[in-house]
């Protein structure tokens, strides 16, 4: 399995209060989501934007 390290400054974690700050501090150190966070936006506002549809939802029909 390939390990990655994530360096994280003393000064961020001693900041962040709540897991999710520290995830949107990683989400911001890292272009490629950002980039693709934008491109997201930029069509839900063209009204392009698909519907989330889950990968791994159980289906909700019932096999009789």
């Amino acid at each position: 399995m390939k390990t990655e390290t994530v360096e994280i400054p003393a000064a961020v974690l001693s900041s962040v209060e709540t897991l999710d700050e520290l995830q949107d501090w990683l989400t911001a150190q890292h272009p490629g989501i950002i980039a693709e966070l934008r491109a997201a936006r930029r069509e839900d506002v063209a009204g392009k934007f698909k519907p989330w549809k889950p990968r791994h939802a159980p289906s909700l029909i019932r096999l009789n």
